[in-house]
C-alpha cells in the first residue's frame, strides 16, 4: 500500500445504497490497509460519497452535506421563515459574503469527496473470497462508480463557482504545503476534461442496472445526462463571452496570479451544437421515454396530471436518467404541508411561478380568455381542480385565478381553499380546506405559514401526510429536461430546424397541452422560440434546481431575481376574502453581480494563496 495507508478516517459500515439515512450509520476507526482488504468496508468506503449527493428534498437547511440551496435561491420560491438553518433566506435579501458559513456552498465537502474517491480509485483492488470485490469485473464496476461520482462533484463544483481547480488524483500527505495549493482551472479547461471523462463514463457504463439492491448506481444515461447539462450551461453567456462580457468586464479579465484568463474570450458559437448534440445521444438512446400514466382514462388533462404527478411518485419510471435514492422526503413534508395538518407549511410558492403557467388552452394567462382574477367559481361541478382529485379533496368553491389552468399547475401549486388529499388529514372523514388567511388555520402571524397563500404540492402523492410517507426518489435528471436542453441548444446555432419544435412539443403535449405552433403561429421567430423554450423549462422543472441557474446563465438574475416578489394578502382575513386575493408584495430581494458565482470561501483563500476570488466579490 502507499504511504496513504497509515491514514485513519471514518468508515461508514455500508451495504448498499437504499437506505435514506446511510450517512447516519455507525462508524469505526479503520486504516486504509484494513479497508481495502475487506469487501464490505471497500463497498462502504464508495457509498458513503452518494450521500453528498444534493437532495432536491432538503432545499431549507444549512449545513448538511446534501443542502440543496438552489431550489430555495430561485425567482420560484420563498422560504417563509428566517432563523439559523435557512441560509437562503437572507441571500435572497442580498445578506452573505465569503467569510460567512453554512450558505450552501459545497467547496468543502465536495473536494474532501473528491480526494476520497481518488482514495478509493487507486487502492480498490481484487480480493478473493471477499464479497463485492472478489473479482475484477465487481471492481471496475465500483471504480466507474467512482469515477462517475468524482466527475458529478466537479460538475457540481463548475456550477456553483464557474472555474475551479481540476483534481486528477489524490495528494500524498507527505507532501509540503506549497504542494497542495492549486490554481484554478479555466472554464474551457474544466469543461473539456469533464466532456471527456463523462464521456467515456458513459460508454463504459451498463445501459440499465439489472440488480435492484444496485438502484441508485449510475448508467450509461446518467453519465449522459451530467453531460448535457454541463455543455448546456457552458455554451450560455455566462461561460461564452457573449459581447467579451459588456457590462460585465470582470467575468473577461478574472486571471490567476500569473495572468492565465479563466473565462472564455471569445464568443464560440460551436458550444451550442456541441450541447445540442450531447443531448441528442441520450434522446436517440432506447429504454427512455416520457413517463404517461399506465391507465389512461382517455381524459387528456386527467392524464396529462396523473403522468406528471407519476415522474417524481413512480420510482424507476421510463423517464428518469439518474436519482438520489437516499432521501429526507419527511423533511421536504414539513415545509410545505399546511400548519393545520401538523407540519410547517413555511416553503411557498411564488406569485410569479403561479403566473408561469400556461391555460388550458395552451396560452399563457396574459394572452388566454380563460384567465380571471376577479371573482369566485361555487360550481363543484365547474371547479378545474375537482377533475383530478378524489371525493374527499373535491372543494366548492375557488378563486377564479386558480380556474382553467394547466395540468402541471394543479400536481405543483396548492392554493388557499384547496384540500390535502391524504386519509391521515381527515376529521371526523371530513378533509378542511386550506386556510392560508390571516388568523386561519394555516396562515399568519405564525412563522410556519407561506407569506405568499402557496405552498408546493409537486412530489406529493395521494397520502402522503407528514411522517407517514412511503419512500420516494429524488430525481435529479431526466428525459424532459434533455428535450428542453436540446430545443434550446439547437436553437441557438440552428434556427428553424423542425426538431425545435418537435421537442419542445412533446413536453406541451404530455402536459396536455396543443402544439405551440398551433396556439402561437405569428411567434416563430428565434427569440420568440427561445422565449417559449425557457417559460416551458420554467413550468415543467419547477421545484427541481434548474431555474436558478436559468436565470444566471443568461444574466437575467438582476431582472428576475430582484426587486419586488409577489404572493395574495395574507395579513388579510377571512372576512377580508376579496382583499386576500390580491397581489401584494411579501418581500423585496436584492441581487448583485457577485451573486451569478458563489464566492470562494475565504478561509480557502487564506489557506491557499494561489486561488483567485470570484468576480465582483473582492
Amino acid at each position: 500500500m502507499k504511504t496513504l495507508k497509515k491514514l485513519f478516517i471514518f468508515i461508514p459500515f455500508l451495504l448498499g445504497l437504499n437506505a435514506c439515512d446511510f450517512i447516519e450509520e455507525p462508524t469505526e476507526m479503520r486504516d486504509l490497509e484494513y479497508v481495502f482488504n475487506h469487501g464490505q468496508e471497500t463497498r462502504g468506503w464508495l457509498a458513503r460519497s452518494y450521500a453528498f449527493i444534493p437532495d432536491p428534498f432538503v432545499a431549507w437547511r444549512s449545513g448538511w452535506n446534501q443542502y440543496h440551496p438552489y431550489i430555495a435561491m430561485a425567482d420560484e420560491v420563498d422560504m417563509g421563515i428566517d432563523n439559523a438553518e435557512t441560509k437562503a433566506y437572507r441571500i435572497n435579501l442580498g445578506d452573505w459574503n465569503p467569510s460567512e458559513s453554512g450558505f450552501g456552498e459545497k467547496w468543502d465537502p465536495y473536494y474532501k469527496q473528491i480526494r476520497h474517491l481518488h482514495i478509493f480509485l487507486e487502492n480498490v483492488k481484487v480480493i478473493p473470497n471477499q464479497n463485492y470485490i472478489d473479482t475484477q469485473a465487481k471492481v471496475d464496476a465500483m471504480k466507474l462508480e467512482a469515477r462517475f461520482l468524482l466527475a458529478y462533484f466537479h460538475v457540481l463544483l463548475f456550477e456553483q463557482f464557474g472555474p475551479i481547480p481540476l483534481i486528477k488524483s489524490s495528494v500524498d500527505v507527505q507532501s509540503s504545503v506549497d504542494q497542495l495549493k492549486v490554481e484554478r482551472n479555466s472554464v474551457d479547461e474544466v469543461v473539456d476534461y469533464l466532456d471527456k471523462e463523462l464521456l467515456a463514463i458513459a460508454n463504459a457504463l451498463p445501459e440499465t442496472e439489472t440488480d435492484s439492491k444496485w438502484a441508485g448506481r449510475p448508467v450509461k444515461a446518467s453519465a449522459l445526462a451530467v453531460r448535457a447539462r454541463l455543455l448546456l450551461y457552458a455554451a450560455s453567456p455566462l461561460f461564452n463571452s457573449p459581447n467579451n462580457y459588456q457590462g460585465y468586464e470582470e467575468f473577461r479579465s478574472l486571471s490567476n496570479h500569473d495572468g492565465k484568463k479563466l473565462f472564455p474570450q471569445t464568443y464560440d458559437a460551436t458550444k451550442w451544437k456541441r450541447a445540442a448534440d450531447a443531448a441528442k445521444l441520450i434522446i436517440d438512446m432506447p429504454n427512455y421515454e416520457l413517463h404517461k400514466v399506465s391507465n389512461p382514462t382517455g381524459d387528456k388533462f386527467v392524464d396529462a396530471y396523473n403522468s406528471y404527478r407519476e415522474v417524481f411518485t413512480s420510482p424507476g419510471n421510463s423517464e428518469v436518467l439518474f436519482a438520489r435514492t437516499a432521501c429526507d422526503f419527511n423533511e421536504y413534508l414539513q415545509g410545505i404541508q399546511p400548519r393545520q395538518w401538523q407540519a410547517g407549511g413555511f416553503m411557498a410558492v411564488t406569485q410569479k411561478l403561479v403566473d408561469a403557467f400556461y391555460m388550458t388552452d395552451g396560452k399563457t394567462k396574459d394572452d388566454s380568455n380563460l384567465y380571471s382574477e376577479n371573482g369566485m367559481t361555487t360550481d363543484p361541478d365547474k371547479i378545474t381542480v375537482n377533475k383530478v382529485v378524489s371525493d374527499i379533496a373535491k372543494i366548492n368553491r375557488v378563486f377564479n385565478m386558480y380556474q382553467n389552468r394547466e395540468a402541471r399547475f394543479y400536481a405543483s401549486v396548492f392554493f388557499n381553499g384547496r384540500k390535502w388529499e391524504a386519509s391521515k388529514a381527515e376529521v371526523n372523514g371530513v378533509v378542511e380546506p386550506v386556510e392560508f388567511f390571516y388568523e386561519g388555520k394555516s396562515g399568519r402571524p405564525n412563522s410556519d405559514s407561506p407569506k405568499t397563500g402557496y405552498t408546493s404540492y409537486k412530489y406529493v402523492d395521494k397520502d402522503d401526510y407528514k411522517y407517514n410517507t412511503r419512500q420516494k426518489t429524488p430525481v435529479l435528471f431526466r428525459l424532459a429536461e434533455v428535450y428542453l436542453n436540446y430545443a434550446e441548444a439547437l436553437n441557438k446555432y440552428n434556427p428553424g430546424n423542425a426538431d425545435i419544435l418537435f421537442y419542445l412539443n412533446k413536453v406541451r403535449e404530455r402536459a396536455g397541452l396543443p402544439k405551440y405552433e398551433d396556439v402561437y403561429p405569428d411567434k416563430t421567430s428565434q427569440a420568440d422560440i427561445h422565449d417559449a423554450i425557457m417559460r416551458e423549462r420554467q413550468v415543467e422543472l419547477n421545484w427541481e434546481g434548474t431555474r436558478y441557474f436559468d436565470t444566471r446563465r443568461y444574466f437575467l438574475a438582476e431582472k428576475e431575481d430582484a426587486g419586488n416578489f409577489y404572493g395574495m394578502n395574507t395579513m388579510k382575513t377571512q372576512t377580508q376574502e376579496s382583499q386576500f386575493y390580491q397581489r401584494t408584495v411579501f418581500e423585496k430581494r436584492v441581487f448583485k453581480k457577485s451573486f451569478y458565482l458563489f464566492p470562494i470561501p475565504q478561509w480557502e483563500l487564506n489557506k491557499n494563496n494561489k486561488l483567485v476570488q470570484n468576480p465582483y466579490w473582492n
